[in-house]
């Protein structure tokens, strides 16, 4: 992609967030990364985290993390947040949701796993990211 325009920004969701990670992991280098609804840590759950993916910080490129703090997803319980930033330091930054609605399955679209009831009232639809 690079060959075609810079920047190259991967945006994954939810069980992407570990296919951006496994990318990672075999040589791939985006400019930036976004990952909203991650499998971050081992805190978010009991699946294999980007964290443990990567296994070091020096892989992941300056990232944005977009994270409801009502995720009822047990892959990706905003517990999980806090230690991935830890781990990666300065180059991830954090936004988070609240609000919203819920109805039926944590995991899916419908929930605040998938920013449902959000729409352009999300922060993101209108966010200028610090990252220039």
């Amino acid at each position: 992609m690079a060959g075609l325009k810079r920047p190259v920004i991967i945006v994954a969701t939810s069980k992407g967030t570990q296919r951006a990670a496994e990318g990672l992991r075999r040589g791939a280098r985006p400019d930036k990364l976004v990952l909203t609804s991650g499998f971050l840590s081992n805190a978010s759950g009991p699946a294999k985290s980007v964290a443990a993916i990567l296994g070091k910080s020096a892989l992941l490129p300056t990232t944005l993390v977009i994270h409801h703090r009502e995720d009822n997803c047990r892959f990706t319980k905003p517990t999980g947040v806090a230690p991935f930033k830890s781990w990666a330091g300065a180059k991830v930054e954090v936004n988070w949701l609240s609000g919203g609605s819920e109805q039926g399955n944590p995991c899916t679209f419908s929930a605040h796993h998938g920013f449902a009831g959000q729409e352009c009232r999300i922060r993101f639809c209108h966010y200028r990211f610090r990252w220039s």
